[in-house]
């Protein structure tokens, strides 16, 4: 256990695979509900956040293995880790959020600024064109 009480593997993960805390609570959402598939739409009336976002966050959680995606008849998303390592990875963080949400925030906002950067991007306001 670190210093932080966030298991080493655990901050290796966040620091491999979680880019924001909104990535996360998307994670966590399906990991909550495993058999459930959730739409883009889904997500963003649960979390109240932007559909491009969530759209981005999903597709790239699918594309690292956390996420199963299906096209029939439209797009969704549903908790299926490629390997059991990257499961036991995912759980650690669940349980390392639930008792350390503090600790798990500032490691994810103690990354690089580039990842960040994106994440803020995602809000910039733009000017009809």
């Amino acid at each position: 256990m670190s210093d932080s009480g966030i298991p080493p593997d655990v901050k290796q993960f966040i620091a491999d695979h979680i880019d924001s805390v909104l990535q996360l609570e998307i994670l966590l959402l399906l990991l909550n509900h495993p058999q459930q598939e959730f739409s883009v739409e889904d997500i963003v009336t649960e979390l109240r956040v932007d559909v491009g976002f969530v759209r981005e966050q999903l597709d790239n959680l699918c594309a690292r293995g956390m996420l199963t995606c299906t096209n029939d008849p439209r797009k969704m998303y549903r908790y299926g880790p490629r390997s059991p390592e990257t499961n036991r990875a995912i759980e650690g963080l669940r349980t390392a959020y639930a008792d350390r949400r503090v600790s798990v925030i500032s490691l994810i906002f103690a990354k690089p600024v580039d990842k960040l950067r994106s994440f803020a991007d995602a809000f910039k306001l733009r000017r009809d064109s």
